[in-house]
């Protein structure tokens, strides 16, 4: 494996997934533990089939059963099932001991138990003293492995920006002073105890797990930080921060912390507090101190059952030795921080079962709400993994807990599931619940993360190296002590010198006489003495001559060859001097562009934080949009729903109305033919002709009507046109040309003005008839300015009557400053009619300025130009002709009802008129 340089705050940047290497993701890896049960003897839900399977089966009190009434048998499959024997330290072995060595090895890990309540989740992850879970065992074996490696404590301390700083020793000694030392020198309060911080480990006789981690690089050193949090509420709270004591009222609540993403996108929680430990003991200190502060309850189903999810975290803390193998490297950016994560999650209720209330539903209400939050993430990351092209965004928001661990599910670190599960038979219907999530979250897959090696160029073992040296300084210290001791014991003489004197005064010469000898004698005995010493001093002077002389020849000799070597390294950094300069102006310039590059890519990064800022903000828009327009549509097709079920209650009673209409006049007509059968077949002729009033019957005025087709509303904007009739209409222009003449050849038009309409008979059936207006009439001013207003693509029909404009403005646009000098205004619409036959209609209308200074139109004609044939001008008689009729024309009954009812004429009209004669 390649090295790679660490980042600070975390570990190595997450690397892009290649397609052509599948081994650098993983699955979320699901593991299942199985309660034993209370009452060896109770019924259960739940059998072990294999290391890998259990099978899950329904009972007559579930649910499941209540619905289909039918016994049914699930199997599902885990990485590894554990049964109600497993013992805990096989459980942490398959599945914790591997995330501690990625820990050690710079790797992040995620590790939570899920279950419903009373699962044995909490017994899972902490245990018991004798008997300890998941969250001791970890802290045990890392301990066990880094203990001899560890670094003096406050080397690293938190920048309270999720990352560390490093510190030298002598800043780290005195933090030790100011924060270990000091405050246990200060005089303790009389009459106050304090247990020792260990002293409840030691009370319960815990039972250490020995597990050590093979291979751990000796030239790092390491520091351990551990925190304490909680989800209540869905609010994050801090279990080790220390709260403030008021004598009046107590400890203050906590107060809520916020989630932040740090300088490489991680979540952390904000201002949360981290303690450095240097053994098992202070961490369950740590541990000890926040369990305290922890919401427990007593539930139906659980003594002291979870109300919140509590998160543990540890967090090591590694940096490379200086070359001596002695010191931490100075540098921030040299830092490894990798992270495991032991989440205890509380278990989802059901308050049928729980019986809660008050404060207890509020909890569970938000248990359950945080578990579904998580459910719909895992569930979304898997329909994006299964479909690249249309993916979705994760709503890791929804939750404090899925948006803190939203980087785990990205790919920053292996993640890990215990599934705890009660085998009870009451328990199915949650059970299974639990189960199919635990199938679905391994269908996830999540990037893997790569070991963390540092690349720094120096020597590996510098550790021992370094430790070997300071064992040799250490006895050559003390050696040298020792000899100095003897020294100071007995003290050496030194040699004397030889001291250049040719002995004492020379003696008196005074002779008494000239025969005095003993003057003589003495005064030769001097000189001989003397003439001795002098030889000697001579001859320890030549030796000492020709010392010196062999020392100055020796010292010119090695100075001449320092001379010789002093040329030969002025020549050789004369030719190096150059390679240096041109080295250090590269250095230059490569720093200069690494700052500039380094500069693109804090704007490159800013940039897609603002770009991703911004796509988050659309899609959340775009989210709420489409909310809306469900909801809109939802509406509608209610509304349009009510509505047709209101119209054809209407057609309906219309129908209705119109049976017993048709059904009275059908009876009149069988009474008026009996009284005409009884005249005929009288003999007495008839004077004069009688005219038959049925009571209670009005004379219907004669009216143009035009049959339109009943349908149902299919949108708003036919629900305004359903059954009304045209009330603005003031002329109908039928325009039509015979086709095989060709398009606007042999066009006619005819105009005619519908009438007044008379006053009408009051009859209890009869309808009003649409009025038009008595008022209007078309203007002749030639001051009129009008403002005609074709849309692009008008089709011109060339039809024989055209509006004629005489002063006027062609738009095919209208904007508000086209009303300002215009008095009319006519709008142009083409479209298919209901014959089938393209027509164009002409909307007309006034231009009334409004006082906000604007403009509105009022619209009071409508002209619809078509083409048809001309057909003969030859006028068809007013009489009746047998065409028009169905029956034999000979057949006197028909005759008789005809004289009676009228003359039915079939016209070109679409609404024949009904005429009624006697």
């Amino acid at each position: 494996m390649s090295a790679m340089k660490p980042q600070r705050g975390k570990t190595p940047k997450k690397r892009g997934k290649s397609p052509g290497s599948p081994d650098l993701i993983e699955p979320v890896e699901v593991y299942c533990r199985v309660r034993p049960l209370d009452n060896p003897g109770d019924p259960v839900c739940l059998k072990v089939a294999s290391n890998d399977t259990v099978n899950l089966l329904s009972t007559e009190s579930s649910l499941a059963f209540a619905r289909t009434g039918q016994l049914k048998e699930v199997q599902y499959k885990f990485q590894h099932v554990f049964d109600e024997f497993t013992s805990q330290k096989n459980v942490f072995d398959h599945v914790s001991l591997p995330l501690v060595e990625d820990l050690v090895r710079g790797r992040n890990g995620l590790l939570f138990t899920y279950g419903i309540t009373s699962s044995g989740k909490t017994y899972t992850m902490t245990g018991t003293p004798q008997d300890q879970g998941i969250l001791p065992r970890c802290l045990d074996v890392l301990f066990n492995s880094i203990g001899e490696y560890q670094s003096k404590k406050y080397v690293f301390r938190p920048d309270k920006l999720n990352g560390f700083e490093v510190q030298s020793e002598a800043d780290a000694m005195v933090e030790r002073q100011k924060k270990d030392i000091l405050p246990g020198l200060a005089p303790k309060t009389p009459g106050t105890t304090r247990k020792d911080k260990s002293d409840f480990v030691r009370d319960t006789g815990r039972m250490a797990d020995p597990t050590k981690v093979a291979d751990v690089d000796e030239d790092n050193t390491y520091a351990v930080f551990v925190s304490y949090i909680e989800i209540y509420n869905n609010y994050v709270y801090d279990l080790l921060e220390e709260l403030p004591y008021d004598n009046i009222t107590g400890y203050k609540p906590p107060q809520s912390k916020m989630l932040r993403n740090d300088a490489s996108e991680n979540m952390y929680v904000n201002n949360c507090t981290e303690v450095e430990v240097k053994s098992p003991e202070e961490a369950f200190e740590v541990l000890f101190k926040g369990q305290k502060r922890r919401k427990v309850a007593h539930t139906c189903l659980n003594a002291e059952s979870s109300r919140s999810h509590s998160i543990f975290n540890i967090r090591l803390v590694q940096a490379p030795l200086d070359p001596s193998g002695q010191e931490v490297i100075q540098d921030n950016e040299k830092l490894c921080v990798s992270q495991l994560s032991l989440v205890d999650l509380a278990g989802s209720e059901r308050t049928n079962r729980t019986k809660n209330q008050g404060d207890r539903l509020k909890e569970a209400s938000n248990i359950n709400q945080t578990l579904m939050a998580l459910r719909t993430c895992l569930e979304t990351l898997r329909e994006n993994q299964k479909n690249p092209n249309a993916v979705k965004l994760v709503p890791y928001r929804d939750s404090k807990l899925t948006h803190l661990f939203k980087n785990y599910f990205d790919g920053d670190g292996r993640v890990r599931m215990v599934v705890c599960v009660n085998p009870k038979a009451e328990e199915y219907d949650e059970t299974v619940h639990v189960m199919k999530f635990a199938e679905m979250s391994q269908e996830i897959m999540v990037q893997r993360s790569q070991q963390v090696k540092f690349d720094l160029g120096l020597a590996p073992g510098r550790r021992r190296l370094g430790e070997r040296l300071m064992e040799e300084r250490i006895q050559e210290e003390r050696l040298r002590e020792e000899k100095n001791k003897m020294e100071i014991e007995t003290p050496s003489v030194p040699a004397p010198a030889m001291i250049y004197n040719l002995g004492p005064d020379f003696p008196s010469l005074q002779m008494i006489d000239h025969n005095d000898a003993d003057t003589l004698n003495t005064l030769l005995a001097f000189l001989i003495e003397r003439d001795s010493k002098r030889q000697a001093l001579a001859l320890d002077f030549e030796a000492k001559q020709d010392a010196f002389r062999a020392r100055l020849v020796d010292f010119e000799q090695e100075h001449e060859r320092l001379l010789d070597r002093n040329d030969e390294l002025e020549e050789l950094v004369g030719k190096t001097g150059g390679d240096v300069s041109k080295l250090e102006a590269k250095c230059s310039s490569l720093e200069r562009k690494i700052s500039a590059l380094q500069a693109q890519l804090e704007d490159s990064e800013r940039m897609r934080r603002e770009c991703e800022a911004k796509l988050m903000d659309k899609n959340y828009k775009l989210k709420q949009e489409m909310t809306e327009k469900e909801r809109l549509r939802d509406n509608f097709k209610q509304r349009l729903e009510i509505n047709n079920i209101q119209w054809e209650e209407n057609l309906e009673k219309e129908r209705q109305k119109v049976a017993e209409e048709l059904g009275a006049a059908l009876e009149e007509k069988e009474k008026k033919f009996n009284m005409m059968k009884e005249v005929l077949d009288s003999e007495t002729p008839v004077a004069k002709p009688r005219t038959f009033k049925t009571p209670g019957t009005a004379v219907k005025t004669r009216t143009y009507t035009t049959p339109g087709i009943i349908r149902s509303a299919t949108s708003e904007s036919d629900m305004s046109s359903i059954g009304l009739p045209n009330t603005r209409a003031r002329t109908n222009t039928v325009s039509s040309a015979a086709r095989p003449w060709g398009y606007g050849g042999g066009a006619t038009t005819v105009k005619k003005p519908i009438p007044p309409p008379k006053t009408p008979v009051p009859s209890a059936t009869q309808r009003s008839v649409p009025q038009h207006n008595l008022r209007h009439r078309r203007s002749r001013s030639n001051n009129e300015t009008w403002l005609d207003h074709k849309p692009p693509g008008h089709l011109n029909l060339d039809t024989v009557l055209q509006p004629t404009l005489k002063k006027k403005r062609s738009v095919s646009k209208l904007e508000q400053k086209d009303t300002k000098l215009a008095s009319k205004y006519m709008l142009t619409h083409q479209d298919v009619g209901s014959d089938g036959e393209f027509q164009t209609k002409y909307y007309k209308g006034d231009v009334i300025p409004t006082a906000g200074g604007g403009a509105s139109v009022v619209f009071n004609d409508v002209e619809v130009h078509k083409q048809r044939e001309p057909g003969t001008r030859k006028r068809r008689s007013s009489c009746p002709q047998p065409s028009d009729f169905d029956g034999e024309w000979t057949d006197p009954e028909e005759r008789c009802a005809i004289a009676i009812e009228g003359h039915m004429r079939k016209r070109s009209k679409p609404s024949p008129e009904r005429v009624t004669h006697v």
